[in-house]
């Protein structure tokens, strides 16, 4: 039985007039160290460089084939580290803060820009692009939201790089294409001694790919199904995970098949876990099963006869006697 589960279809950024690129800095405290920075640049969902406190130079990708992005992070940092200190004044136990802001265009076209910022890993306060000001995600946001929307020289700068810059640093980059290539590995971890969590774990850059199927040939159905993703990987790659409750049964008998535009991919289970383990030796098998109950039939059979033999010999010695 083949259940088919559809999950996406991928097309290229170029083909559909849509892109996005995105700033994600964080800031944070070091015990012992002081201050430290780092930022990552995506574009599209694909990592194109990253920038930290030691340098702060960008250390573009090999997947850029061109870009006119800024060769710095230090205004970032500083954005950073200064955010840092006010925000300790007004919360407490400030370890780190997030910013993430960048655009999303469509058909060449700005679509949306946004600054975000979190501490300690919740939201904070908010940049609104059009109106260029700050709104608070939370109370203790309150009091930075005044400060910073008194400050329009610089919501100014901050709308201009986040509307006008990230727009025309979009329309300058360009990727390296891609080799076109889809890993698929299946293995299972073992739930009891009766079944299996069988995983389909898909890696492809094939834009192509359309589904991922788990295949039982033969066996028993699988008791459910669950797929995980597309998840982008950071290398321009997605990662699909198809997850399955098995009987722990005989090899060769459950498999995941990927299908993409010009070919077909199929894997069986070899009945190992991720690191090689066999499961299915310390598992009960239907052949175990059936030659413990041939086992048993023969064993029947034997007493049997040797019962009815028994009574044979006597029945032939009380009549001799007699």
């Amino acid at each position: 039985m083949n259940i088919c589960l559809l999950f996406w279809i991928l097309l290229p950024a170029a083909e559909c007039g849509s892109h996005s690129l995105e700033f994600l800095s964080t800031g944070r405290v070091q015990p012992g160290s002081g201050l430290h920075f780092e930022q990552v640049t995506e574009f599209d969902g694909v990592v194109i460089s990253h920038c930290d406190s030691g340098t702060q130079q960008e250390h573009f990708k090999p997947v850029l084939e061109s870009h006119n992005l800024p060769g710095t992070c230090e205004v970032a940092l500083n954005d950073a580290f200064g955010a840092l200190k006010e925000i300790s004044k007004f919360t407490n136990h400030t370890l780190y803060v997030q910013r993430r802001r960048g655009c999303i265009t469509s058909d060449e076209r700005l679509e949306s820009a946004f600054d975000n910022w979190a501490v300690n890993g919740e939201g904070f306060i908010q940049f609104d692009a059009g109106a260029q000001k700050w709104k608070a995600l939370s109370p203790s946001a309150e009091m930075i939201k005044d400060s910073w929307n008194n400050r329009e020289a610089r919501n100014h700068l901050f709308g201009q790089f986040i509307r006008r810059y990230c727009l025309e640093m979009i329309h300058q980059i360009k990727l390296r294409e891609a080799e076109k290539r889809t890993d698929l590995r299946v293995f299972a971890n073992p739930v009891d001694r009766t079944k299996a969590l069988l995983k389909c774990h898909v890696t492809s850059t094939d834009k192509s790919v359309r589904s991922v199927s788990l295949t039982e040939d033969g066996a028993p159905k699988a008791n459910w199904i669950t797929v995980t993703g597309p998840l982008p990987s950071g290398d321009g790659s997605v990662i699909l995970i198809l997850t399955a409750e098995v009987p722990l049964i005989h090899t060769n008998i459950y498999g995941c098949v990927v299908q993409t535009e010009d070919r077909t991919i199929t894997v069986m289970w070899d009945g190992n876990t991720l690191d090689g383990r066999e499961i299915l030796s310390t598992s009960v098998s239907w052949t175990q099963i059936l030659g413990c109950v041939l086992f048993l039939c023969v064993l029947f059979l034997i007493c049997t006869t040797a019962l009815v033999l028994k009574c044979t010999s006597k029945y032939h010695y009380s009549k001799c006697n007699i």
